[in-house]
């Protein structure tokens, strides 16, 4: 093992028993590094992540954890931190929100940090306090190295694991199974725990759907294709199981059997890890079906669709967008800022709700991602650092947008104007990770970056206590589909408008900034001044604390220790 190595196990250990997180019993046998009861002492936890960082099972080897530190590093490097390169609890909970999203669609439940970089409240839920507590216990003014990030990311990936085993303990229990399964075996246990991870939040539906799975699930047929694929496109097949194929081969005189193979519980736990993790590649290309339609309703390319024709098209056969407004509301997709155009679906807010996330476990949602994602990485990757001047991120978002589309772009001097705002605050620079800076992208993507709501003003993944219901009423959506629809310039992009249309178009604007970090940034000269003046003082001290040993060793007080050595050779002689 390497030194490098074994300081990630160290790191890890370590991380871990600072937040003391009490996880779930799991069955026996389990790989997982978290899959004990009640606290975990630091031996348990370096013993457990030792056997997952070296890969015995299908746990967290070398190449997933370069592959995590590669992903996360990006957005890592332009995180506000302390002179020792430490972030907090709020940017830590950021970087891995974006790491989860970027990598498996996943918007685990617990990451998310107000305002004051507390932990949001979450449900109530027996499961959801994994992933919640791990960060509730931590201490808020904590700090995190790189390596710890790294850390977290593995242990929530875990207790995520953990979760899905206990739903296919279930369901080893309901099918009375024991021993091992034959690929013939393996396939009713593959589609129930689908089933019940898909539906898991309603165990109604999911008795529904045991005896008729596409009467609850429209999908189910496209679902099934995917769960065809498992095992033989699984990565855990053509590793780990390749190895216990090969072997059984051998036993039988090198004659390829497939009923030679058997499945254990490991193996079928982590096949269904691999087609869990790699779900959100199915939902995206739902994501995008969605999203198209919508952009094409966006006929003044506001990245909002008037709600009368969202509910025209549910009339028309589209089930999709048969949401209510007071749903809409709760979720933050709809825009009623504006009296002349009335309340219009926020495109992106929208994808991104709870009524698109097509998996609603206990620690995670599998929601759509956007192209912000993409957009973000591009001003992270560019600037390096938290903060940016505006000339910077006027460059940059030209580009994007110039990559992107035909024509040559020109700022609107509403957009110039509110980012020299935002920088006006901030010593003449704009924070990369503050909500002001994240609506201004909304309004310079409109389609594609979801408007940044006041923290604690929505809940786009839950519905709000006693709701009874999401969906409109025929009745309701008729009324909503004949109210008038203002028009605005067709196709006008937001660059070309009129004084009077973008002057509209930016009514939904709130100037009331919210940062992910509290620690401080300074303006650019405190930023360099600081660090240069604490290594001038610290070398002073340095020199003093040397001077005055050599001194006390050399009983020489009247030596001068700094005098040059041609100068000491001359007074010798």
């Amino acid at each position: 093992m390497s030194s490098a190595h074994f300081s990630f196990l160290v790191i890890l250990a370590n991380f871990a028993s600072c937040c003391s997180a009490s996880v779930s019993e799991t069955l026996p046998g389990s790989s997982a590094f978290l899959s004990v009861g009640g606290p975990l002492t630091p031996d348990d936890l370096l013993l457990r992540a030792a056997d997952e960082t070296l890969g015995m099972g299908h746990g967290v080897g070398l190449e997933r954890l370069q592959v995590i530190r590669d992903t996360l590093s990006t957005s890592w490097r332009s995180l506000p931190k302390s002179y020792s390169g430490r972030v907090d609890r709020g940017a830590l909970g950021y970087a891995l929100n974006r790491y989860f999203m970027k990598t498996y669609s996943l918007s685990v439940m617990g990451l998310e940090m107000d305002v004051n970089g507390t932990i949001t409240e979450a449900e109530q839920d027996p499961y959801l306090s994994e992933v919640s507590s791990f960060f509730a216990q931590m201490a808020p003014e904590r700090s995190f190295s790189f390596e710890e990030g790294v850390a977290a990311a593995v242990m929530i990936e875990e207790l995520i694991a953990n979760f899905e085993r206990e739903i296919l303990e279930e369901v080893y229990e309901q099918k009375e199974v024991q021993g091992t399964l034959s690929d013939e075996e393996l396939d009713p246990i593959m589609r129930s725990f689908t089933l019940n991870w898909l539906l898991h939040a309603d165990p109604v539906l999911t008795v529904k759907a045991e005896k008729h799975p596409s009467s609850v699930i429209e999908e189910w047929p496209s679902v099934l294709d995917l769960l065809d694929g498992i095992p033989r496109n699984s990565k855990y097949f053509s590793g780990t199981f390749s190895k216990k194929a090969s072997e059984a081969r051998k036993v039988t005189g090198g004659i390829s059997n497939p009923m030679s193979v058997k499945y254990d519980f490991e193996d079928v736990h982590n096949l269904m890890r691999d087609f869990t993790r790699s779900f959100g590649n199915y939902t995206q290309i739902q994501c995008d079906t969605v999203r198209a339609k919508l952009t094409k309703m966006d006929t003044s390319n506001t990245g909002r669709v008037p709600l009368a024709t969202f509910h025209k098209a549910a009339l028309d056969g589209d089930w999709h967008f048969s949401e209510s407004l007071t749903y809409l509301r709760h979720l933050g997709a709809v825009d009623e800022s504006s009296a002349w155009h009335g309340p219009r679906v926020i495109i992106p807010n929208y994808i991104q709700s709870a009524s698109n996330c097509l998996v609603a476990a206990a620690d995670y949602r599998v929601c759509c991602q956007t192209q912000c994602e993409s957009y973000m990485d591009v001003f992270e990757a560019a600037v390096e650092g938290p903060t940016a001047e505006p000339d910077v991120i006027l460059a940059l978002t030209a580009k994007i947008i110039e990559e992107n589309s035909e024509g040559q772009f020109r700022f609107p001097s509403s957009l110039r104007q509110q980012l020299l705002k935002i920088s006006r605050a901030n010593h003449g620079r704009v924070p990369l990770h503050g909500r002001l800076f994240a609506q201004w992208l909304h309004y310079a993507f409109p389609s594609e970056c979801p408007f940044p709501h006041v923290s604690g003003s929505v809940d786009k993944y839950e519905l709000p206590p006693n709701f009874e219901r999401a969906l409109a009423s025929t009745t309701e959506m008729r009324k909503n589909a004949a109210a008038r629809v203002p028009s605005m310039k067709a196709g006008a992009r937001p660059q070309s408008r009129s004084n009077e249309e973008e002057s509209d178009w930016m009514t939904h604007w709130i100037h009331e900034e919210e940062l992910i970090s509290q620690i401080h940034l300074e303006a650019p000269w405190e930023t360099r001044a600081l660090p240069i003046l604490k290594n001038v003082v610290g070398a002073i001290f340095c020199l003093v604390a040397l001077r005055g040993l050599v001194y006390a060793f050399s009983g020489l007080r009247n030596v001068d220790v700094f005098r040059k050595p041609l100068d000491e050779k001359h007074h010798m002689i």
